[in-house]
């Protein structure tokens, strides 16, 4: 573990060699006096007036006219001018910037660490790379540097990154309960943040076996409600919701978790395979028709001779099972033929056994259902002929029990 922050300190160091020498080498720079640029300017116009004469370009009158004009601007310029303190660098200004990014780039990487990284996971790859394997210290170790940051946090409550990174270690090291009261504790230094908000509802879901129920939903409802697009909290809503059996949620989430991630990431890839599981799982079980309870629009139920009167039938005697609609008067309105021979047996009375299309069966919501056997086949009733009525049949009724217990005198 030495050898590693010993690995990270010089990497450091390296970097800062890089950007600190400049700074401390910066060299002081003066600005040149406003009479030294004045001296310069008057020159360099004499000169340019000198060879304007030679080409022609100027007469002498003229050129001594400018003479003049240019001693007696540089004259007032003199006059005015003030000579202002040198500007330089100064060279505490080099060592002050040097000293903030000495100490300002380490701290920087290590908060970056402590927010992205997994420091008890890197403590056990090189404990393990130190030994060509699995260090059998390795476990100790790590419970003894998560007891030190514990223990560090009871006298340094408010640091809201040491219970994040103690958090992470107890998860790595599966004390899920511990991780979830470590949890709290940054969730209360740090209130309203979807990915401590994920975190916490993975390590309670841990913590009991992968409910993700009560608490733990709640957790991933407000993480959701405050960033609708987080990828952990999507991916555990998806998880929720196909433990609960909504397997068009658990794929909504899934879904969209996909369109966030890279889709060569671990995550991605994951989810991915979870997604797949999903439609596999879909594909095969079956999907039952929607249950649609039909309109009824018959009357059934059994139909049979009273046995004190069987001797007064013969087989081939005509049975009519008929319906009559009270507001039709006599006329049936539907009609079953059969024979003694067949009795007991089940009917149904529909539209399709209808007397007149004009009046089906569906069109009554009561019924009087009867049933007559006679010798002749005759519809109208006969001397002899055996009777039973059941009233007040609603239209669906399938129970109905119709006897022919009487005889026509």
């Amino acid at each position: 573990m030495t050898g590693l922050w010993l690995a990270v300190v010089a990497l450091l160091v390296v970097a800062l060699m890089f950007v600190v020498p400049p700074l401390l080498r910066a060299p002081t720079i003066k600005a040149a006096a406003p009479g030294d640029l004045a001296r310069r300017l008057f020159a360099e116009q004499l000169a340019q007036l000198e060879k304007d004469l030679q080409a022609n370009a100027l007469s002498p009158h003229d050129r001594e006219q400018a003479i003049d004009d240019l001693r007696r601007q540089a004259l007032e310029e003199s006059s005015q001018a003030r000579s202002p303190p040198a500007l330089s660098t100064r060279p505490w200004m080099g060592w002050g910037v040097a000293c903030v990014l000495s100490l300002g780039l380490p701290a920087a990487a290590l908060a970056l660490y402590l927010q992205v990284g997994n420091p008890i996971a890197m403590a056990t790859q090189v404990l393990a790379a130190q030994q060509g394997g699995p260090h059998e210290n390795a476990g100790a170790e790590i419970e003894s540097m998560v007891s030190r940051l514990a223990m560090r946090l009871r006298t340094h409550p408010d640091d809201v990154e040491g219970w994040i990174v103690l958090a992470r270690s107890y998860e790595f090291l599966q004390r899920y309960d511990d991780a979830v009261t470590a949890y709290q504790k940054a969730m209360a230094l740090a209130p309203n943040q979807p990915q401590l908000l994920a975190d916490y509802a993975d390590a309670l879901g841990s913590a009991r076996n992968g409910d993700l129920t009560g608490p733990a939903q709640a957790a991933i409802d407000a993480a959701l409600a405050m960033d609708a697009n987080h990828p952990k909290a999507l991916a555990l809503a998806g998880m929720a919701a196909f433990k609960r059996g909504d397997a068009a949620a658990a794929g909504r989430h899934w879904k969209r978790v996909l369109e966030l991630l890279p889709a060569d990431s671990d995550a991605a890839v994951k989810i991915a395979g979870d997604l797949a599981q999903l439609n596999m799982q879909q594909d095969a079980t079956p999907r039952a028709k929607p249950m649609v309870k039909p309109i009824e629009k018959q009357v059934s139920g059994t139909v049979s001779i009273a046995a004190a009167l069987l001797e007064k039938a013969s087989p081939q005697d005509t049975v009519f099972v008929l319906a009559r609609a009270p507001s039709n008067g006599r006329m049936p309105v539907a009609v079953l033929r059969l024979q003694v021979k067949d009795l007991p047996a089940k009917f149904v009375l529909d539209d399709s056994l209808a007397m007149s299309p004009d009046l089906p069966i569906s069109r009554f919501d009561a019924l009087t259902v009867e049933v007559r056997v006679t010798r002749s086949g005759q519809a109208p009733r006969q001397s002899g002929d055996l009777i039973g009525t059941v009233g007040q049949v609603t239209l669906g009724r399938d129970d109905v029990v119709l006897l022919a217990d009487k005889m026509i005198p």
